[in-house]
């Protein structure tokens, strides 16, 4: 999606996108000069109406709001990448592991 399909589906102008993409909560890609929003930019535009339009959030805590989504995201893939790596072990070691697993959460009362 361009520039104004992109604008036009979100009802927003263009200074308000050159805004969200110089703060970085935007990285459309670039093909031939010209910037491609995808799929998971729309969800993040979307997100960030929500928090300034109907929720009064300022730019101090949308991007304080975009890095801890970006965190969460990003430890979503790394506990992916451990359950692949648990599940690839031999059952002895996964028996183990689920009773270190199953012993940490009650200590912390999970």
């Amino acid at each position: 999606m361009d520039d104004l399909e992109f604008r036009r589906f979100l009802k927003i102008d263009v200074t308000v996108l050159e805004v969200w993409v110089e703060q970085g909560w935007l990285l459309p890609q670039r093909r031939d000069g010209t910037r491609n929003f995808r799929d998971t930019d729309v969800a993040r535009a979307q997100l960030i109406l929500d928090l300034t339009r109907d929720m009064g959030v300022n730019d101090a805590g949308v991007d304080l709001i975009m890095d801890l989504v970006d965190q969460i995201h990003g430890l979503r893939g790394t506990l992916r990448e451990l359950l692949t790596a648990m599940e690839e072990q031999d059952e002895e070691v996964k028996r183990r592991l689920r009773g270190k697993l199953d012993d940490l959460a009650g200590i912390r009362g999970l």
